[in-house]
Parts: structure tokens; C-alpha cells; sequence
């Protein structure tokens, strides 16, 4: 009986047992149809997320090149180490080995730290450009440095960076602003165009990113590559400078601290050779420029950064004497005969001007070709006087001065030259007679840019035809525009008296003593005044001892060969006194260096 019960019993336990262990068989198989079968697409989605990454790869960018074929920014194959974030392993060890393997500075292992602290899924460069003995150091470290990998890649060279800096431009590491605006996905290493034509045509050079994916294990190793799809490269973009006349340009200007120089094809408006001193190594920005660097670049009184040929605002000085000519012929004031006597100022009221010739009794009678080949200040004093300043600036605007030209780079200045619109805020400002006086010799208030005065000589020798300055080559023809109402003979004479400015021993230019038989060159001379003179400095030549900084500005426009002119060119020597005496020299040895450009 006992055994009777005690048989039910256990029976009736096996029973209970059967039945919980029957349930907990069929939880567990509900639960892996669950995982293996309902939603195994998602889980295996998961298991590859940590199996398979999925790299972009920076583009390669495209070449610059000069009009000769010769390259100007290239790309050059380095190797570099990255490493990828990973909250399961400790960042600040894995960047305390780095620290003595690469050499890296304490500054930047803290940089590091911060930002794999950050946990970002993005790979980040630890070093480029690395060495034999580096790479043999990380390989053997590698079981050490999970997440590292070592890959190729390739980095922007600017070939001569500090003579063409200004133009060219840099490329740069991308930031969270710039991926935003371009709206393109965060890539390791990638750089963008920052400044020059790199920033300009960003879409042209950069390429397409690839992509790769690989198979890694529990330590971020690379197991294997599962498929890759290579950058693209973008395209070369072609520029109409010539680095050999850029170079020789660069070798003229040494003696000289601070200037500029701009040589156009007078034609078609490609500029040739753009140069602005001083420059800086564009390839500094390229590896990450440090911070003692940028801050010497910063605040370097000579201002390295900016390009002067587009940036550098100047009282044009005399040059802008044929402007004031014009403006006369075109209001029947004057023709080439007329005449005015020079006997070295002209008094205002009881103020008196003075004409660069005071100390000799001034030029005497001279006519309107005298007057620009010798610099007359007197003649365009008259001339001002009778034509009012309203009438010479808008000559100038005719001309395109006091506006951006459009060449393709950011950071043009348009200068200034007085309009209605601006003497709203200066009552009776076109009325004063002081101020056209001023004007007359393109002082006071107006202002150029070295790149507006090349275009203004330029449209002076081509027949008026209105050009745009530009550095990359265009293949459509761009309709051919004149400015308005301009007489050719006007033209001429004022292309006669440049002649004269340059090749009679009376002209201003005359010491710059061109000697290039049949590849002579015409121009004007201009020395702009940065600060007032008194006459006691005028008297005892003090002016000549001024500091550096209050030194007239010497600029020079020109236009070589003298017959049926290609080449145009506006000078600027930053303090350099004279206009005849340094910036005409100086330009027509660079008029002789472009000589071999000529077709």
C-alpha cells in the first residue's frame, strides 16, 4: 500500500517535472525560432555591425596645371596610422604608446586623448607621411593597439608654395562647417580647398570617396577585405599662369620687402603671371599648421596672408592721369594740342599744390601728351578744375575701377571710387575744388586694386575692349564689349604719350632704359603718397628720410611690345619712393622675362 502511494506520487511528480521541463524546452525553442528565424535578418544586421566596418576613403584630387604643362600641385603617396574609437578599450594607453613610437608632442597626445574620448565612429589620423622605422615600430606594437591600422593614402605637394601661395591657394582638413556646407559624409583625411583656387574650385578637383569594407575580429583587426570601390580622382584643373615667369618675377622682387605684380594678356584677360609679396608655405596648412606658425602668419606686420594683386587697396597715384585725360577729350575741355603753362604749383584759395618739378620752376608749357609722358601735375590740376570731380570718377567707373574684377578667388577688394551714392553722407563732396585737385592726380579718397589697374591699362592699348581678369583657361569665346563712349584716336594719343613716358629721356620712365630693340614697352609711372607732406619736409627733403611705413608707394602700368601690345602689367612696390626710378626698372625687366610668352 505504502509502495502503491509512493509510486502515484512520484508519477504524478515526473508528471509536474515533465510538463515544466516541456515548457521550458518549448520557451527555448520558441525563443531561437524567435532569434534564428523571426528576426534573423535584424540580428545578423547587428553581428555585422560589429564583424563588418565600412570605410570611406578620401578622394584623390585632381592637378593644377600651369599654361606651359608644367604641374603645379600634385599628390603624393604617403602611408599614416588611424585608429578607430572602441569604448571597450582604453584610449589613453593606446596614446601613451603612440606618444613614444611617433615621436608625438604632448600637446597633440592630449588632443587625442579628447578625442577618442569622444567615442566618435570615425577613424582618426594619428600621424601621415610616416617613415620606414615608424611603420616597423607600429607592426610590432600592433597586438597593443586595437583599432590600429596603417593605410596609403595620398596628400597634396604645391610645387614652389610661396610664389604662387596667393593664387593657388591650400587644401586643408575639413571641418564639421565645411561637411556641412558641402554637404559630404566625414571622411579621415580629408582636406578641402581653403583658399585661392582650391577654395574656387573645390568641386572640380575634389574626386569621388571610395569606399571599403572589411571583416574584423574582437580586437578591430582586419581579418579581410570583403569588396572595395577605389576614389575617384577629380578632375586637373588648367591655369593660365606660367611658373617660369612666376619664378622670375619672384627672383626680380627679392630685393624688395613688400609688392606686388600682375602680367595680363591684354586680349583675352588671362592673367599670366599674379605674384604678391611677401608669401608663405601653403604646404605648412596641408600637414595641419601649428599654432606658433599661424599666429607669426597672423600677425606679421608685412601681412603674408593676404594677397596684395587683389586685396592690396592703393592710391593709384599718377597713373590715373590718363583716366583724368579722358574724361577732358570726352567732355571737349582739351585736345591733344592744348596747351597750359606749368610753373611747378597751382595755389587754391591760400592753399598751393605743388607739381613734382617745384624745386626746377615745373615743365613750363606743355601739351597733353607732355603732360602724361612727363607727369605733369599742374595740366591735370587745370583740367580737374574745368570738368569737375563728378565727371573724372565716372570716366573711371567706365573703366571698371573701384569695382571687383570677378577673377576666381575669394578676398577681392573693389577699392574706391567716389560715386552719388557714397557723397550722400559727404555733402557738396563733387563740389569742392580741393577735392577734384586730389583726384586729379588719383589721390584723396580714391583707391585701387593692382588687378583693376592692370585691366585699366590693358583696356587703354586693346582698343577699349572691356576684359575680365581670369586664372583658369575658358574655352567658350566671351562676347566682346567696349566701353562707351571712346574715341579710338583717343586712345592712340594716349598710347603715344605712354610710349613717350618710357622711351624719351624726358618721360618719367625714361631710367627704366628698356634696351629691347624690337620688344620695347610703354607705360606710367605713379608714386602715391601714404601720408601728408608739409613744406617744411618739402623743403629740406626730409620727406626722403620718412619711416618705412609713410614712404611713398612706386607703381608703374605698362604694356610690352610697343607694337600691337599682348602683355600688360601693373606694378606695385609697397614704400618704394618712386614710380620712375624703382617700379619702372623693376617692371621692365619682368616685361623682358614674359617675353617668351609672346606668340
Amino acid at each position: 500500500m505504502i509502495d502503491e502511494s509512493f509510486s502515484q506520487i512520484f508519477k504524478r511528480r515526473s508528471f509536474i517535472l515533465g510538463i515544466g521541463k516541456g515548457i521550458l524546452l518549448s520557451g527555448l525553442i520558441g525563443r531561437l525560432i524567435h532569434l534564428q528565424i523571426l528576426n534573423r535578418d535584424y540580428y545578423r544586421k547587428l553581428s555585422d555591425r560589429n564583424r563588418i566596418q565600412t570605410r570611406l576613403i578620401a578622394p584623390h584630387r585632381g592637378q593644377i596645371v600651369d599654361s606651359a604643362g608644367k604641374v603645379l600641385a600634385i599628390n603624393q603617396n604617403v602611408y599614416r596610422c588611424l585608429i578607430t574609437p572602441d569604448p571597450n578599450f582604453n584610449a589613453e594607453d593606446e596614446i601613451n604608446i603612440l606618444h613614444k613610437l611617433l615621436n608625438l608632442s604632448d600637446t597633440q597626445a592630449e588632443e587625442f586623448k579628447s578625442q577618442l574620448s569622444k567615442q566618435s565612429k570615425i577613424a582618426l589620423i594619428v600621424k601621415e607621411n610616416l617613415t620606414w622605422e615608424e611603420m616597423a615600430s607600429l607592426q610590432l606594437k600592433l597586438p597593443d593597439l586595437p583599432g590600429l591600422f596603417i593605410e596609403k593614402a595620398q596628400v597634396r605637394q604645391y610645387v614652389k608654395p610661396e610664389f604662387l601661395c596667393h593664387t593657388i591657394g591650400y587644401v586643408a582638413q575639413a571641418s564639421q562647417k565645411d561637411l556641412d556646407e558641402l554637404n559630404i559624409p566625414p571622411i579621415p583625411g580629408l582636406r578641402i580647398g581653403k583658399n585661392g583656387l582650391e577654395k574656387t574650385f573645390q568641386n572640380i578637383l575634389d574626386g569621388k570617396a571610395g569606399m571599403q569594407r572589411v571583416e574584423v575580429n574582437a580586437k578591430r583587426r582586419i581579418v579581410r577585405v570583403i569588396d572595395n570601390s577605389p576614389p575617384k580622382i577629380g578632375q586637373d584643373l588648367h591655369v593660365t599662369l606660367n611658373l617660369e615667369l612666376q619664378e622670375k618675377i619672384a627672383e626680380i622682387l627679392e630685393p624688395h620687402r613688400n609688392a606686388s605684380a600682375v602680367v595680363m594678356d591684354v586680349d583675352t584677360g588671362a592673367i599670366k603671371a599674379m605674384f604678391s609679396k611677401p608669401g608663405y608655405d601653403s604646404n605648412l596648412f596641408v600637414k595641419g599648421i601649428q599654432k606658433d606658425d599661424w599666429k607669426s602668419l597672423l600677425t606679421h606686420e608685412d601681412k603674408p596672408l593676404i594677397n596684395k594683386a587683389i586685396a592690396g587697396q592703393y592710391a593709384p597715384g599718377s597713373i590715373f592721369k590718363m583716366i583724368i585725360a579722358l574724361a577732358a577729350l570726352n567732355e571737349g575741355i582739351i585736345d591733344q594740342n592744348t596747351k597750359i603753362h606749368c610753373p611747378g604749383h597751382y595755389d587754391l584759395g591760400n592753399h598751393r599744390f605743388h607739381c613734382w618739378t617745384w624745386k626746377l620752376g615745373g615743365h613750363g608749357t606743355v601739351n597733353l601728351e607732355k603732360a602724361i609722358a612727363e607727369s605733369c601735375d599742374v595740366y591735370f590740376y587745370h583740367v580737374a578744375l574745368k570738368i569737375g570731380a563728378l565727371k573724372m570718377v565716372e570716366m573711371a567707373s567706365r573703366f571698371l575701377l573701384g569695382q571687383p574684377t570677378g577673377i576666381e578667388l575669394n578676398g577681392e577688394k573693389k577699392g574706391l571710387i567716389p560715386t552719388p551714392e557714397w557723397a550722400k553722407f559727404r555733402k557738396g563732396f563733387f563740389k569742392q575744388k580741393g577735392q577734384a585737385i586730389n583726384i586729379s592726380i588719383g589721390q584723396g579718397v580714391i583707391l585701387s586694386t593692382p588687378v583693376q589697374m592692370v585691366r585699366m591699362i590693358a583696356m587703354l592699348v586693346n582698343g577699349g575692349k572691356i576684359i575680365t581678369p581670369h586664372l583658369v583657361k575658358k574655352e567658350d569665346p566671351i562676347p566682346e564689349k567696349f566701353v562707351e563712349g571712346i574715341e579710338p584716336f583717343w586712345l592712340e594719343w594716349i598710347q603715344d604719350a605712354m610710349n613717350k613716358c618710357v622711351n624719351d629721356p624726358r618721360g618719367t620712365a625714361h631710367r627704366a632704359n628698356p634696351n629691347l630693340s624690337d620688344w620695347g614697352f610703354g607705360g606710367k609711372t605713379g608714386s602715391a603718397q601714404v601720408c601728408r607732406i608739409t613744406m617744411e619736409q618739402r623743403a629740406d627733403g626730409s620727406y626722403k628720410n620718412l619711416p618705412y611705413h609713410l614712404k611713398d608707394h612706386a607703381i608703374f602700368v605698362g604694356y610690352a611690345p610697343l607694337e600691337k601690345p599682348q602683355h600688360a602689367i601693373s606694378l606695385v612696390i609697397e614704400h618704394g619712393m618712386s614710380g620712375g626710378g624703382v617700379a619702372a626698372p623693376v617692371a621692365g625687366q619682368i616685361l623682358q622675362a614674359a617675353r617668351h610668352l609672346y606668340v
